[in-house]
């Protein structure tokens, strides 16, 4: 045959073929379209004790309205499932440490990772530890959840069917690992890590910017002299004996799982483009804000409260918003939930509205162990003992046989550093996620409190993750209480690894919930917390690493100036873009600029209002300055740190503030850099954007793991963005962007980041009449075919809320469909 005729045929057959193609990959889009499942009508459950009606208003919020929270909790699984089933089992295996089933060995030293800390033997020894009233609402929720998975009709969402999976049947241990994940995101290990190899590698004179102290100008959340703890606990008390006793034994009695921001630090052997943390660091309270008004700062005169918590922002979004109702046990909340978990996590309800923000307790610490030369044991005391060792399958998709993996324990904990690439210390890890611990039970608790000791009663037993809790309540109160657990040092602050000879049995005990710093009814009239210090002699007792207080001040000061707060002011604050870090370092942007020969942009900055709004050129050229600085400052000193670099903002504005210092010199260089060298330096990149918007070049986009593949995210548009992103580092609404990287590419535009606000909540709190008003980034839906996938984000920029009342009456003026489970 003759090459034009080869030609010609190979073209038929080419065209054919994607023709066919087309008609398939056609055929079968339409027909995952019919994933997206009736939220109307009525069905059959057998394991309801009577009729649940839920109500669903226009955005796809439900009221659920059942006559016990034990019915009421099985219909919320029943809809959790229904709408975020596959959130629900990425949550779930990745807790378990299953991701490499679905994504192959790019994944596998996540999965290492995970099962060497055990989530889900933690998640069933606390399981086994709730008293069984709880762990019965548990199992009524895991039954509404298995309920809807096995009367699905149609084909499963798209991601099941595009990894070729079916939906992993959900079990009470399921609820509690969802915890477990989320205080993994907020432990500080990895900082702790990087703070040992920088002192290990750097100079005395430049690592003491490293580790600086909560600054004089920091408001704290409880002013100076209007708390006094109670003693530090005893060492020799029993409690500190059994909870020592606690976590020397979680090493030989968690057993193995069935068929087994973040921040820095890399799992070793993770393949190109694989963030390995990439799904652990959605779960944690990273950064937040909260802040409560009393009725004399209100114009109704009326308490109300605001919450919007930050995290890496994640395509479905990471909360659900419902109302949940047990009528015959008075049981009325409302707010954000987590699909996978019973009742909401912040929210109010006919009596108390309440927020958290991250607590920035350090409830880790890291043992250097002495292991013998062949690894197979550690010194202990006098002598030496055997490494417990456990063994562990992990399926991987793509290989034909599973990788078995070890894990070495100590008495102190497991031995991290085995998954850990770059250290060459042996550490073991001391976490408080090993205690069997009672969120569940305190969280369910805080859903029905009534009043205000009752409440405080439940956030004691919110052992996990710590988290600041403000709270307003019907009558005006005003409250302030950490929660988590605190464990006590005898001698160190946990900032760095220790020798284990310094924790031979792990911790001596904890601090009891009577020395947590807590307040009532401030004299100010009002209370905020942004992940601030609690209290000035707190620091290095709770933790050491704050965010520097830029948010906390800019509303501490907000509040203290406005006297006639409603709904829409603090909806406005939420959205507050005002910068005070460019208002201490724009100045030496301008002079750099006048350096660099650009006297226009110089004057510019000098003007402008220090708002980083999306319209802002200002915003681009100092903010670029600033990123493109820090590199220069500080990247030299970590080029050998493997994923470990640590350089807080904090470090930064001490080098500025003294105007140089040892780590302005490039130590790759023969020459000796000044700082205004640097910045100059800095100023001549920035000035290549000036004139562009800050919402040009600096945008925000609500991640799915499947939408970073081209063609995927094409088909069914997994993720919802970009859209321009206002603020910036430090102002009160966070901008997204790569802030903590050295490298020479992070600070280039367009700067596309996924972290920012993942909710907001506006309560105002009077007898009778409360009302919450929330709003999510993204939609209520899990599956990207569904309309109301995205459909929030459309009000998202403006901040608009959307009322979610708690009586029956509202509920059913506000559907557009209702569904009745019923009892069979």
């Amino acid at each position: 045959m003759r090459p034009d005729a080869l030609r010609r045929g190979a073209t038929t057959a080419l065209v054919v073929f994607l023709l066919l193609a087309g008609l398939t990959v056609s055929a079968t889009f339409f027909q995952v379209r019919r994933s997206v499942q009736s939220l109307g009508g009525s069905v059959r459950f057998a394991a309801l004790d009577s009729m649940v009606t839920v109500y669903f208003d226009r955005h796809s919020i439900p009221h659920l309205f059942g006559s016990t929270r034990a019915d009421a909790f099985r219909a919320q699984g029943y809809i959790h499932a229904n709408e975020r089933l596959w959130q629900m089992e990425l949550f779930q295996r990745t807790a378990r440490g299953q991701l490499a089933e679905l994504f192959g060995e790019p994944a596998l030293m996540t999965d290492r990772f995970l099962r060497t800390l055990d989530l889900w033997g933690v998640a069933e020894s606390s399981l086994r530890a709730l008293p069984a009233s709880d762990r019965r609402l548990l199992e009524a929720y895991a039954e509404g959840v298995n309920e809807r998975i096995a009367t699905w009709t149609g084909p499963w969402p798209p991601e099941f069917l595009l990894l070729g999976i079916q939906p992993t049947p959900w079990e009470p241990a399921s609820s509690l690992a969802i915890a477990k994940l989320m205080a993994l995101d907020l432990a500080e290990w990895r900082t702790e890590i990087s703070r040992m190899l920088a002192s290990q590698r750097l100079d005395a004179a430049r690592y003491a910017y490293l580790e600086l102290p909560y600054p004089d100008w920091g408001p704290t959340i409880v002013p100076d002299g209007s708390w006094l703890p109670a003693a530090m606990p005893d060492a020799t008390t029993a409690q500190a004996a059994t909870a020592a006793q606690a976590v020397s034994t979680t090493a030989t009695t968690r057993s193995a799982p069935p068929e087994s921001t973040g921040g820095p630090g890399p799992v070793s052997g993770a393949g190109a483009g694989w963030d390995p943390f990439e799904f652990l660091s959605g779960f944690g309270l990273n950064a937040s804000n909260s802040w409560a008004v009393a009725g004399i700062r209100t114009k109704s005169r009326q308490p109300l409260l605001a919450s919007d918590m930050h995290l890496s922002l994640r395509a479905p979004a990471t909360w659900y918003v419902n109302a949940v109702h047990g009528d015959a046990e008075g049981y009325h909340v409302a707010g954000l939930s987590i699909p996978g978990a019973p009742g909401v996590v912040v929210g109010y309800n006919r009596d108390i509205a309440w927020a958290f923000t991250n607590g920035m307790v350090d409830d880790t610490d890291l043992a250097v162990e002495e292991a013998s030369a062949d690894g197979r044991t550690y010194r202990q005391g006098n002598g030496w003992r055997p490494f417990a060792v456990r063994f562990d399958t992990i399926r991987v998709r793509g290989l034909d046989e599973p990788v078995v993996h070890r894990v070495r324990e100590t008495v102190r904990g497991p031995v991290i550093s085995d998954v850990l690439s770059g250290v060459e210390s042996t550490l073991s890890l001391l976490w408080t996620a090993w205690l069997p611990t009672t969120e569940v039970s305190g969280l369910l608790a805080m859903n029905g409190a009534e009043d205000p000791n009752e409440f405080e009663r439940a956030v004691r037993q919110f052992e996990l993750p710590h988290q600041n809790v403000v709270y307003i309540t019907t009558h005006g109160v005003l409250g302030y209480r950490l929660s988590g657990t605190i464990p006590q040092r005898d001698g160190w602050t946990g900032r760095r690894p220790v020798p284990a000879t310094r924790v031979p049995d792990a911790w001596t005990g904890f601090w009891p919930p009577d020395s947590f710093p807590s307040m009532q009814a401030p004299a100010s009239g009002y209370l905020a917390t942004a992940n601030n210090l609690q209290r000035r002699d707190l620091f290095g007792r709770v933790g050491s690493e704050y965010p520097v207080p830029f948010r906390a001040r800019r509303i501490e000061d907000r509040l203290a100036e406005q006297m006639a707060w409603d709904v829409d002011l603090m909806r406005d604050l939420q959205l507050d873009t005002h910068s005070l870090l460019a208002e201490r370092l724009a100045p030496r942007a301008a002079a750099a600029a006048d350096r660099a020969g650009a006297a226009d942009v110089a004057g510019s900055l000098r003007a402008w209002d220090y708002d980083v709004s999306i319209v802002s050129t200002e915003a681009t050229v100092f903010h670029i300055w600033l990123y493109r600085l820090r590199e220069l400052i500080a990247a030299d000193e970590f080029d050998e740190f493997d994923g470990w670099e640590y350089f807080p903002t904090s470090a930064l504005l001490k080098v500025l503030e003294d105007g140089g210092g040892p780590w302005v010199d490039d130590v790759r260089t023969d020459h000796v850099e000044a700082l205004e060298e640097l910045e100059t330096a800095a100023m001549r990149v920035a000035l290549q954007w000036q004139g562009l918007a800050w919402g040009a070049i600096h945008r925000e986009t609500s991640v799915h793991p499947m939408g970073r593949v081209g063609w995927l995210e094409r088909l069914f548009g997994f993720n919802v963005g970009p859209y321009p992103g206002p603020g910036g580092p430090g102002t009160v609404r966070p901008g997204s962007g790569s802030w903590a990287a050295l490298d020479s590419t992070a600070w280039l535009p367009p700067i596309v980041g996924a972290y920012g606000p993942s909710e907001r909540f506006v309560a105002e709190m009077a007898p009778g009449a409360s009302l919450g008003r929330f709003l999510l980034p993204t939609g209520q839906s899990g599956n990207p075919l569904s309309s109301h996938y995205r459909d929030m984000l459309t009000r998202w920029a403006a901040g608009d809320l959307i009322p979610v009342p708690l009586y029956r009456d509202d509920a059913r003026d506000l559907a557009v469909r209702t569904l009745q489970l019923l009892a069979r």
